[in-house]
């Protein structure tokens, strides 16, 4: 669809035609209506949950939005959307902010002195600058900081006001070292995770998408959606049912109502030379932007597992290393798959089994999983958690390859012994596997610096290798214990885990501590006893 929507140059009323991609949907009958935008007079809004907010552009290729952010109420230090915090987005929706953008807190308490780094409240900030040129009215309150968003938490909440501060601006990838006269008009960014297939309750749901069928979803028990047939692979970039022969550059043919062209018969010999120079020049020119972007895309997972990581790394693999260990993701070698991602085995040159963790293709949460998994794995060694292999950051989706454990999970001996698959448990193991998860949580809690709050303890998450010892796993939810729900000026997460292991205190106060693991924990002991 083409949309009419204002450009956002100064002192220019131009507007311009702007092609908003799939999923974003303006109305019932276009895109995915989970991904909606609103467009009003000509112009793009975002609807954030207490406000709309000005969309300044779209980028396709990465999925990203730039918003803009409110200005300051007149002949004050005061943000206009200050009553609601600044923006808030709707955690169940599937946008989240990125890890580009530049905030400064403005008109600030000493309170938020007391917050860590990477809040940055010198006299040598970079906001000092900013409001003697923009913002006359903050310089009667000196005290202004800068905050870097970006770690490997899912970002949905500028909190402001509860860090001590009225008002704030932001600013997507400024060089720091620029004045702000060189800057770019402020903006926040926030992107979209690509869409899965559509969501379906009978067949005839499915008509309007060619080649597909209507099963039960995997990774989700009681949803059911317009999956690909065979021969067919899902394109979340255009929202349909895709050729598998479209590989290795072959000619594809568009799964919607065909389009009849009309070609021209004579073409001239320099016209023809003329598109060919035309489509090469395009060609390097995309392969370019391509080729700018993965490297940016890896310096930036790179960047966030370097951050707060006390100089530890992981083992970083090739892409090519990956691809030869999982024979290319073969169907042959998946052995997992969840919420966040799938899990292949993989051979390693040197002979060693290990079992491969995929974030799935689009799921932008999954990504900041799969990166915090890794940046806690780190830092962790103990012969009751799984072990850290390395990771791989370099393709599409990034990988965390760790030890592969043979036995299954402890929640398949428990409950799917009956398939004669799993043996049944005695009592001697059970007390042992309850023991041995009881020491890796100790260690989490009490040995690593700083204490690692697990939030995702159950059954399924304690793998059993050959003798039947328990290995905790799945640090995808997992948190550091220096960086609190409640650093006020800290991106903002909501309560996450599994309903029915889930603290209630926890659940209802957002406040993560020790005591809810050790609750997970003894859900895991009754079900132990069970």
């Amino acid at each position: 669809m083409k949309i009419l929507w204002e450009n956002t140059v100064p002192n220019d009323g131009t507007a311009f035609i702007f092609w908003v991609p799939y999923p974003l949907s303006t109305g019932p009958n276009c895109g995915d209506q989970a991904y909606k935008i609103l467009c009003i007079a000509g112009a793009l809004w975002f609807d954030a949950m207490k406000g709309s907010y000005k969309i300044i552009s779209i980028n396709p290729m990465t999925q990203r939005i730039v918003l803009r952010p409110p200005s300051l109420l007149d002949d004050s230090c005061i943000s206009r959307d200050i009553s609601t915090q600044g923006i808030q987005l709707d955690d169940d929706l599937l946008f989240n902010i990125t890890s580009s953008n530049t905030i400064l807190l403005l008109n600030c308490t000493n309170a938020i002195l007391n917050l860590q780094a990477p809040i940055n409240c010198t006299a040598t900030s970079i906001c000092h600058n900013y409001i003697k040129e923009n913002a006359e009215a903050c310089m009667r309150s000196p005290l202004c900081c800068v905050f870097k968003t970006g770690g490997s938490q899912t970002a949905y909440v500028l909190r402001v006001h509860d860090g001590g501060c009225l008002a704030y601006q932001s600013f997507v990838n400024i060089e720091t070292v620029n004045p702000p006269n060189k800057w770019p008009q402020p903006g926040l960014e926030i992107e979209w995770a690509l869409p899965q297939e559509p969501v379906c309750k009978t067949p005839v749901d499915c008509n309007n998408l060619f080649h597909s069928m209507c099963l039960a979803d995997p990774a989700n028990v009681g949803t059911t959606r317009c999956f690909c047939t065979k021969g067919f692979k899902w394109d979340p970039l255009n929202g349909l049912c895709q050729s598998t022969k479209c590989r290795h550059g072959k000619r594809c043919k568009r799964q919607k109502k065909h389009t009849v062209l009309v070609c021209g018969v004579s073409v001239a010999l320099g016209g023809v030379s003329l598109a060919i120079m035309i489509g090469i020049l395009l060609y390097k020119q995309h392969q370019r932007v391509k080729k700018e972007l993965q490297k940016r895309l890896v310096k930036e997972r790179e960047e966030m597992l370097n951050a707060r990581n006390n100089g530890r790394s992981a083992r970083v693999f090739t892409g090519k290393e990956i691809r030869k260990a999982t024979n290319n993701f073969s169907a042959a070698n998946l052995i997992g798959s969840g919420g966040f991602g799938e899990v292949f085995k993989g051979v390693l040159d040197d002979g060693t089994i290990t079992a491969i963790k995929r974030a799935k293709l689009g799921n932008t949460k999954g990504i900041d999983q799969i990166l915090n998994e890794v940046r806690i794995l780190c830092q962790v060694n103990h012969r009751c958690l799984v072990r850290l292999l390395g990771c791989c950051v370099e393709l599409e989706q990034p990988l965390v390859i760790y030890e592969f454990v043979p036995n299954g999970t402890l929640f398949d001996h428990l409950h799917c012994s009956r398939s004669g698959k799993y043996a049944p448990l005695t009592w001697q193991h059970r007390l042992r596997i309850a023991h041995q998860t009881a020491e890796g949580l100790a260690y989490l809690h009490s040995a690593a610096v700083p204490p690692i709050y697990h939030r995702d303890v159950k059954s399924s998450n304690i793998l059993l290798d050959e003798k039947l010892n328990a290995k905790v796993s799945d640090f995808e939810l997992s948190r550091l214990a220096e960086r609190t729900e409640g650093d006020a000026s800290h991106i903002y997460t909501s309560a996450q885990g599994t309903i029915g292991y889930l603290d209630p205190e926890y659940y209802r106060s957002f406040q993560l501590t020790d005591k809810s693991d050790v609750y997970s924990f003894g859900v895991l002991l009754l079900e132990l006893d069970f």
